[in-house]
């Protein structure tokens, strides 16, 4: 089974970028709950910068 979610949680309000440090703590604990990331993707916005990622996990089966 394969799962895709967007991850745009940012450090600050004022933050014009993802919060990196949440994300890869987030990705190791859904690695540790045995799903494997297969891709992670950002997302920009129309000035460049990035707004999101998108996060590409299937289980280890």
């Amino acid at each position: 089974m394969k799962k895709v979610f967007t991850f745009n949680k940012k450090k600050h309000w004022f933050s014009s970028e993802p919060d990196l440090e949440l994300l890869n703590q987030q990705l190791e604990e859904l690695q540790n709950q045995g799903l494997v990331v297969e891709s992670v993707t950002p997302v920009a916005n129309l000035l460049g910068t990035i707004d999101s990622y998108v996060i590409l996990l299937s289980d280890q089966k």
